[in-house]
This record gives C-alpha cells, structure tokens and sequence, in this order.
C-alpha cells in the first residue's frame, strides 16, 4: 500500500492547475479621461495564429508594443534594434503614425505637437514593465490621396502604465 498526504491548503488538482498558469499581462489608460484596461492570463502562451491580445514583437528596426481589448487596439511604436530600459519618444516630424483606434476612431501622431512617450522601467525574464502618454490627432476620414484630420492634438493619452508584458521574437 502506497498513501501520499499533502499539508497544502488546497486541493492536488487546483495546485496543479495554478502550477501550470503562466504571467497575467497588463496594460491601462485613459483617453480623454476615459479608462481602457487590457488583461491576458498565462501571456508567454497567447497564439501568434490568433493574434496576441497584448504582447511586443520585434519586426525590422523597431518593437510593437501592442494591445487590443474591447474598445479598440493600441500599438506604440518603439524604434530600436535593442530593448532596453529607457525612454522612446515618437514625434510627428518623423511622419504620421497610427496609435490607436479607439471606439472605431483611428488617432495619430501627426500635428505639430502630437507625441508619444514609452518609458520602460523594468526589462525581466523576457517581459517588460512601464508607462507612457501621447496627444494624438483623430483621423476623421481616410481618403485618397489625402486623409482629413480633426482638431489637432485634441486626443489626450494619460495614465499609461504596463506591467509583465511578453517580448516575442
């Protein structure tokens, strides 16, 4: 006769499906005072057949940060070859650049003094940890050749932060 006993406070079955649960991924905001939070249990296991829900992938000469919940997506844009810790800062003198879409409003970065910032302030066992912030510029109609814009720097990105975020690469 065999007997296994256990001091864990438990079930055997429940303790080893929490073994098994990866990192819970998190990314929230406000946009003009309105709060956007995005949650991904178990983030190293998202499919990239599916598409990430919050993740950051490197494609060529830059990462992505991005996310996508249920009122729209966000990807921010972070010009490196390397990630680090530190500051990456986007500004419209490089070019437009989608942020987000935000209750199916497309913002940019793309008047004068529209930005965006991402600090990183923790790069840990493959996930990153940080906040960030932008104005933006609504795009108010895509059009051919030329887009129209909104009021210019009239969307305010605030509150930013990001915690456990998986890096792909």
């Amino acid at each position: 006769m065999v007997v296994f006993s256990s001091c864990l406070k438990q079930s055997i079955p429940d303790a080893m499906l929490r073994s098994t649960k990866g990192t819970t991924a998190t990314l929230s905001y406000k946009i003009n005072g309105n709060a956007v939070n995005i949650s991904v249990d178990d983030a190293d296991n998202q499919s990239v057949y599916s598409g990430y829900t919050l993740s950051v992938t490197k494609n060529a000469g830059y990462f992505l940060l991005a996310g996508s919940g249920i009122t729209g997506e966000i990807t921010l844009s972070l010009f490196t070859d390397s990630l680090r810790t530190g500051n990456y800062k986007y500004i419209s003198g490089y070019g437009p650049m989608f942020v987000t879409d935000y209750n199916n409003t497309n913002e940019y970065v793309y008047a004068p003094y529209d930005s965006t910032s991402v600090n990183i302030t923790s790069y840990h066992n493959g996930h990153i940890d940080g906040n960030f912030s932008g104005m933006l510029t609504p795009l108010i109609q895509a059009g051919n050749p030329y887009d129209t814009f909104g009021t210019p720097s009239s969307v305010s990105i605030t509150d930013g932060s990001f915690k456990n975020v998986p890096v792909f690469y």
